[in-house]
């Protein structure tokens, strides 16, 4: 039998205020839960492949200099999608394929070709093959 990591209640740990994407597509909540990356000073959706600085948890209505803000979490545990059906726990992930800036998408992983800065772990498998649920945490 083994063991099942489940997502326990941690310690307060506050998202992160970012500006998001350029100043002419805005964010709205449909982007929830999406990886993020920087791009210069604001935060961007990830394309296939880029390292996961952080999932988006809020976009607030307004914006700040054109762009849109919202909250980011840079740590701590979220959930995401296994792209291919292969990842185990212990793996690193960066972003599988994006969905689109304003529509209803999963936050697809795949496993790390090489090494990684901004390290997200899988710590626990629901299911089996593609697009099953994995819990990943930044180490």
């Amino acid at each position: 039998m083994t063991a099942k990591r489940q997502l326990l209640v941690q310690p307060y740990r506050p998202d992160y205020s970012e500006n998001l994407g350029d100043d002419t597509k805005q964010y709205s909540d449909k982007d929830i839960g999406k990886a993020v990356k920087y791009s210069g000073d604001i935060m961007v959706l990830c394309a296939d492949g880029d390292e996961i600085v952080g999932i988006v948890q809020s976009v607030e209505p307004g914006t700040t200099d054109g762009h849109s803000f919202g909250g980011v979490r840079k740590e701590g545990r979220a959930w995401a999608i296994d792209e291919a059906g292969t990842l185990v726990v212990g793996a690193s992930v960066v972003a599988g394929t994006p969905g689109t800036l304003g529509t209803l998408a999963n936050n697809n992983v795949k496993a790390a070709a090489g090494a990684t800065v901004f390290t997200w772990t899988v710590i626990r498998v629901d299911g089996t093959g593609a697009g099953r649920s994995v819990l990943i945490e930044k180490v």
